[in-house]
């Protein structure tokens, strides 16, 4: 499945050769094969043809999709997303679809047997029916024309087995930051301490995106958890910030937060209401939020916030109040 957009992406590759003109004609018994590649956007397709002369008689698609490109976190979301199209494959005679799942992308084969396959169930895998003749009987897929669109969407041929890798970056394994890996990260204070951009480097890997002074690392799939620090004129933290909506927290509940008073310490709030939705912090002070959601789960429905400083809860307030 050729990843490009979450609805259309899903389909793409698999049916490169849909569009194709149907043919009437022969074919001789010696099967021959050629594989054509395309590495973009965390997608790795491996499409190979065999064929007898210039009929297909078997395809295969070997894909290694980054969840980054399927804009999902994990392999149950990854999972979700293309389920139904999973289905739709192997419901499809002559059509096999296998998906392996691993920490930061899925590894896909699929296999499309054009001697057991209906063309036409085939054709209208990818919603087009239109370039099949009705009237043949004996119908195939043309390998020249096959390879005409499979260059022309940017495909190339692979020669001695050499094929490209998707970069190691695209498939780094992202997870959360823990509060420990976050209360780690020195801020600087009265020209004093401070966690230098090189020290983070270091441990984080290069940033997923910065400017001259701020610098960010996702910590999920889709870009919406992410850690970002701010740095001054000696390249050392002045700032930093975590937003992590999408780790689950089972110990936050509005009772517990009507509990907490100005005595308790910040790091005795987080070991009673668990993994905050968001931090801020400066060289004195910081912010720590946590939500609840409405009934559907999907939509934020109050905030609470704990103001900090020096170590210490001195304030809160909520949205519910």
């Amino acid at each position: 499945m050729k990843v490009k957009s979450t609805s259309s992406k899903i389909k793409g590759i698999l049916l490169v050769v849909a569009t194709m003109l149907l043919i009437i004609a022969g074919c001789s018994k010696k099967t021959e094969k050629t594989t054509y590649q395309q590495v973009k956007n965390g997608v790795d397709s491996r499409v190979t043809y065999y064929y007898q002369d210039d009929k297909v008689v078997k395809q295969t698609t070997a894909n290694k999709i980054t969840y980054t490109s399927l804009r999902a976190n994990d392999k149950n979301e990854a999972k979700d997303k293309i389920k139904d199209e999973v289905q739709k494959y192997n419901d499809t005679k002559g059509v096999t679809d296998k998906i392996a799942y691993h920490d930061s992308y899925l590894k896909e084969n699929v296999t499309v047997d054009l001697e057991k396959a209906s063309v036409n169930d085939f054709l209208k895998l990818t919603g087009d029916s239109k370039s099949a003749d009705s009237s043949s009987k004996k119908k195939y897929i043309s390998l020249e024309k096959s390879e005409k669109l499979i260059k022309k969407q940017g495909f190339k041929k692979v020669e001695d087995g050499k094929y490209k890798e998707i970069p190691k970056a695209e498939l780094q394994v992202k997870k959360p930051l823990t509060m420990k890996q976050y209360n780690e990260i020195n801020v600087e204070k009265d020209d004093q301490g401070g966690t230098t951009i090189a020290e983070l480097k270091d441990k984080y890997g290069k940033p997923d995106s910065s400017s001259t002074s701020t610098y960010t690392w996702y910590t999920n799939y889709t870009h919406s958890g992410y850690l970002r620090v701010t740095t001054n004129d000696k390249d050392k933290v002045q700032n930093k910030f975590l937003l992590q909506p999408t780790v689950e927290n089972d110990k936050f509940s509005p009772e517990k937060y009507n509990d907490i008073n100005d005595e308790i310490s910040e790091d005795e709030l987080i070991e009673k209401l668990g993994t905050p939705y968001q931090v801020e912090t400066s060289s004195t002070s910081g912010i720590i939020y946590y939500i609840t959601k409405d009934t559907t789960g999907q939509r934020i429905q109050d905030e609470y916030a704990f103001q900090v400083e020096n170590g210490k809860i001195t304030g809160k307030k909520s949205t519910a109040e």
